[in-house]
């Protein structure tokens, strides 16, 4: 067995991240990391527009590239092989620790099977097999 296998893995402690006001992140650079989310990067890779996002928070390109660096720096956002961004998924658990919970216990719980009774032919009700069987006049 190896060392990794003895891990038991721990959502609770695993999707953890440092609290944002810890970080000492600049108004801007929350700015792009709350435009990112916005514009679907917690759950897909986006591209980023430099100069829209520029325009929308009304920061300079150069503030929004410096933003981009240290977000990704920091691990908050995650830079793919196209150099498209998004949300570091340990950061949206880390707020929400609700939803971290529910993953935790998701982990945990055995999984759901089939038994034979659900593999069986489904049972026609009392009411349904009364209908087939009532002749109607003509």
């Amino acid at each position: 067995m190896t060392a990794h296998a003895t891990h038991a893995f721990d959502p609770e402690n695993e999707f953890v991240a440092p609290p944002l006001y810890t970080l000492n992140l600049t108004a801007a650079q929350r700015c792009v990391l709350d435009w990112i989310e916005r514009h679907g990067g917690l759950f897909q890779a986006i591209t980023v527009q430099v100069d829209a996002v520029a325009d929308d928070v009304e920061h300079s390109e150069s503030t929004v590239y410096d933003a981009l660096a240290r977000l990704t720096t920091l691990g908050l956002l995650v830079r793919d092989e196209t150099g498209a961004h998004r949300i570091n998924a340990r950061y949206f658990f880390s707020a929400n620790p609700d939803l971290r919970r529910l993953v935790a216990a998701a982990l945990a719980d055995p999984p759901i099977t089939p038994d034979a009774r659900a593999e069986a032919p489904r049972k026609v009700g009392n009411t349904a097999a009364r209908r087939r069987r009532t002749i109607r006049p003509v």
